[in-house]
């Protein structure tokens, strides 16, 4: 029986395309979840399943995965691309007997908050701060955690293949397109980093 990767990571740090990678070499993903107010290049490979899963985890709900677990075929390796499944991987794993591994998708901290705060109004501490919560939850999971630097794909893709159970021969990158990298002047990003460490100072126990 070949395992059921889960991708996750921090939102904005390019969980999408490696869960696409991984697909172009030979990876099943069920059906994605197409929500118009997404307007991205690719697929975001998010199951309704999945995502009502996370969604009602965050409000202290119930939700049984153990059906979505059985629907993937048991002869391939089967990926679950879910950002937010970081928070919850110890739960998830109650819901099936099946080989659960993890990807944790790393990319440069200052990259992921200059898009997020592109997108969202939140402030640059929330970013900051989510960076960690995530990894703490990463550090503490009981599931097999193989993280992989998002922009390293073309250095590490075998790798990442091999880890996944998937072929690393004749790699097909083709879903790999340019990384934008923001530029720290973005003002928003540089006051916010400014005022924190500000208060950092102010409030620094020695």
């Amino acid at each position: 029986m070949k395992p059921i990767i889960i991708v996750c990571g921090v939102p904005h740090s390019f969980t999408s395309m490696i869960s696409n990678f991984l697909i172009d070499n030979g990876a099943y993903a069920n059906p994605t979840w197409d929500d118009p107010k997404w307007n991205m290049n690719y697929s975001r490979f998010e199951d309704k399943e999945i995502q009502n899963y996370v969604n009602k985890k965050k409000d202290f709900k119930k939700y049984d995965l153990t059906k979505y677990f059985q629907r993937f075929p048991k002869n391939s390796v089967c990926i679950i691309k879910s950002p937010r499944a970081a928070f919850y991987l110890n739960e998830i794993k109650s819901f099936t007997d099946r080989e659960l591994k993890v990807v944790y998708v790393l990319r440069n901290p200052e990259q992921i908050i200059l898009s997020s705060m592109k997108k969202s109004p939140k402030s640059f501490i929330f970013y900051f701060e989510r960076i960690n919560w995530m990894y703490d939850f990463i550090v503490n999971t009981d599931l097999e955690v193989f993280q992989f630097v998002a922009e390293r794909i073309y250095k590490d893709g075998e790798s990442l293949l091999k880890y996944c159970e998937l072929p690393a021969e004749n790699i097909n990158f083709n879903s790999i397109r340019g990384m934008e990298y923001r530029r720290t002047s973005f003002i928003k990003y540089r006051f916010a980093n400014l005022f924190w460490k500000m208060l950092s100072k102010l409030f620094r126990v020695l």
